[in-house]
C-alpha cells in the first residue's frame, strides 16, 4: 500500500478538520491582502511615535533646569512701575498669577506668555494700557495701548507712515528713521500726510506735495516769499485741503538803495516819486533820486536815493618852520651853534565839504587864515680855519680839519688783481679811498698807525659817508676795522665844504674818536 502525503495547501493548522479545497484557497487570498494593507499603516504609526518622542525630548531639553524642580524660585514682578519680589514653586506664569492673586487687565501688556515656565531670577513686566491720541491729517482717534514706542503704536493701530509724512510725537518733530529708537512714551502722535497743491505765482503754475497746515506755511516750505504788497488767495492763514489752488498776484518787484542798504521791495505805484511815497522813503534838502522822480517803474528797477549833506569846517594845520644855516666866521670849522630855535606856526583852513550817502565827494577850501606865523631855526656853522699841528713819523705836520672815520683796508688781490685807482694812480701803501665829497681827490691825509697818504680812490655805496679804505700792496697788507681820526693836511684847498653831513660814530666799535 503506497502512503500518500498531503499537499501543503491541504494541510490544516492546529490539527483542525479538513475543509474543502476550494474554500481554503479563498480564505488565504483574503489574509494575504489584509497583511499588505496593514504594512504601510504600521510604518506611519511607528514614524509618528518616533517624532512625538523626539519633540517631547527637545521640549523638555529647552526648559530651564529647574522647571520640574519643587524648589522655590525667586521672581520679580514689575506691575505698572510697582516692583514685587516673590518666592514661588509655581510652574507657569499663569500658576504664579493665581498663587499671588494677580489679575492683569484683559488688554494689559505682558512681557511673557501666561503658559511660559517659571525660572529662577525671572522678571515679569505687567503694563496697563493707556489712551494715546493719534491725528492723521486732522482726523483724530483715541487708541488704547500699553505700548510706548510711537512706531510700535502706529503699527499696532494699523497706520503706516512714509518718509514724506511729517510726524510729531508729543509735539516734537520726529523723523521716521528715529521712531524705532524713540525712548519717551508717546502720548500724542500727529501724522501729516502730503497733500497736492497747485500754486499759480504771477501766472506761472506749479503742482507740489506739502505737509504744511496753512497756506503761508506751504509757501514758506517751498521758499516762496511774499511781499506785503502781494495779494494771495486764499489768505495765508487758511487751512490746507487736498487739491487746493493758491493764486498769488504780485506787485512790481523793485530794489531801493537807501543809506547804503539795498532793499528789495514791491510797489503798486507807476512812477518813481510815487513809489518813494508808497515806501515812505522821502527826499530831504539836497537829496536826489536816480533815476529821476518822473521815470516810469519797470520790473526789477533799481531806485537809489542819494542823501546829500554839506558841512562847513575849520581845521588847524601846523606850518613847519624852516631850517636855515648861516655861515659864522667867528666859529671854528665843523662847529655849529643854534642861534635861534625853530617854532612851528599855525594856520586855520576853512572849507565846505559835500557828502553823498555819507562819503565825501568834494571839499572846497573857502578861506585860509594864518593864526601864528612860524619862526625859522637859525644854525650858525663855523668857517674859521684854525691850523693845528699833528705829530707824524716824518715830524710835525699842519692840518686844517680832522674827521672821525671808520677805517678799513684793501689791496689789489682783494680786487681780483686790479691795482689802478679811480684817478689812475697805482694802489699801494700811501693811497687811500674815501667819499670825494668828504675828502677831495689828491688831498693829503694823515691816519695814526698808518701814516700820511693821498686820497686817490673811491668805492661802492657804504652805510656811512664817513669811511676811509687804507691802501696796501699785496705784500704789506694789514687788516683794519676801527674808528680813527683822519687829519686833512695842508695846504687848505681853495674850495671848502664848510657844512658836512652830520654823523655820530658808534662808540662801541674799536678805536673810537674821543679825545
Amino acid at each position: 500500500m503506497i502512503a500518500k502525503f498531503p499537499h501543503a495547501e491541504d494541510t490544516q493548522p492546529f490539527g483542525g478538520p479538513a475543509e474543502d479545497t476550494q474554500p481554503v484557497s479563498h480564505a488565504r487570498i483574503r489574509s494575504s491582502a489584509g497583511r499588505a494593507r496593514r504594512g504601510p499603516l504600521l510604518v506611519i504609526i511607528a514614524l509618528t511615535c518616533c517624532t512625538l518622542v523626539i519633540t517631547i525630548a527637545l521640549f523638555v531639553r529647552s526648559l530651564p533646569p529647574d522647571v520640574f524642580s519643587t524648589a522655590e524660585r525667586q521672581v520679580t514682578i514689575n506691575q505698572d512701575g510697582f516692583i514685587r519680589q516673590l518666592s514661588t514653586r509655581a510652574g507657569t506664569i499663569s500658576d504664579l498669577f493665581d498663587e499671588a492673586d494677580i489679575a492683569p487687565a484683559a488688554d494689559a501688556a505682558l512681557s511673557h506668555d501666561l503658559n511660559d515656565a517659571i525660572f529662577d531670577g525671572m522678571t515679569i513686566t505687567i503694563k496697563k494700557p493707556r489712551d494715546v491720541t493719534i491725528a492723521v491729517n486732522s482726523e483724530i482717534q483715541i487708541f488704547r495701548t500699553a505700548l510706548d514706542n510711537p512706531l510700535a503704536i502706529l503699527n499696532s493701530a494699523g497706520i503706516a507712515v512714509a518718509s514724506a509724512d511729517k510726524i510729531r510725537v508729543n509735539g516734537a518733530r520726529a523723523y521716521i528713521e528715529a521712531l524705532a529708537a524713540w525712548t519717551v512714551p508717546a502720548e500724542h502722535i500727529e501724522v501729516r500726510r502730503p497733500l497736492s497743491l497747485t500754486i499759480i505765482d504771477n501766472g506761472e503754475r506749479s503742482t507740489v506735495l506739502s505737509t504744511a497746515e496753512t497756506v503761508g506755511a506751504a509757501l514758506a516750505e517751498f521758499g516762496i516769499e511774499l511781499h506785503r504788497k502781494d495779494e494771495i488767495n486764499p489768505p495765508r492763514d487758511s487751512a490746507i485741503s487736498g487739491d487746493m489752488e493758491i493764486v498769488i498776484e504780485r506787485a512790481t518787484p523793485i530794489a531801493l538803495r537807501l543809506d547804503g542798504v539795498l532793499i528789495e521791495a514791491r510797489a503798486r505805484a507807476r512812477r518813481v516819486d510815487d513809489v518813494l511815497q508808497e515806501l515812505n522813503a522821502p527826499l530831504f534838502g539836497l537829496d536826489y533820486v536816480i533815476p529821476s522822480g518822473d521815470s516810469e517803474i519797470v520790473t526789477d528797477m533799481l531806485i537809489e536815493i542819494v542823501r546829500v549833506t554839506e558841512e562847513l569846517s575849520a581845521r588847524q594845520e601846523a606850518i613847519a618852520f624852516e631850517l636855515r644855516y648861516v655861515a659864522d666866521a667867528e666859529l671854528n670849522l665843523d662847529q655849529t651853534m643854534v642861534a635861534q630855535p625853530g617854532q612851528n606856526g599855525m594856520r586855520e583852513i576853512r572849507s565846505l565839504t559835500r557828502y553823498e550817502n555819507g562819503a565825501e565827494v568834494s571839499r572846497n577850501v573857502t578861506e585860509t587864515v594864518i593864526t601864528q606865523p612860524p619862526q625859522d631855526q637859525l644854525i650858525h656853522y663855523g668857517t674859521k680855519i684854525d691850523l693845528r699841528t699833528v705829530e707824524t713819523p716824518g715830524g710835525p705836520r699842519l692840518y686844517w680839519r680832522v674827521l672821525c672815520m671808520l677805517a678799513t683796508s684793501y689791496h689789489p688781490a682783494a680786487l681780483g688783481g686790479d691795482d689802478v685807482t679811480s684817478i689812475g694812480w697805482t694802489l699801494e701803501k700811501g693811497i687811500v679811498a674815501a667819499d670825494p665829497k668828504i675828502i677831495r681827490y689828491r688831498s693829503e691825509v694823515f691816519v695814526p698807525g698808518y701814516g700820511a697818504a693821498f686820497m686817490a680812490d673811491t668805492g661802492g655805496p657804504r652805510s656811512s659817508r664817513y669811511w676811509i679804505d687804507l691802501g696796501y700792496s699785496d705784500e704789506d697788507w694789514v687788516s683794519w676795522r676801527r674808528y680813527v681820526k683822519v687829519y686833512l693836511l695842508t695846504p687848505v684847498p681853495p674850495e671848502i665844504d664848510y657844512l658836512l653831513p652830520a654823523w655820530t660814530p658808534i662808540r662801541s666799535v674799536p678805536g673810537g674818536c674821543g679825545d
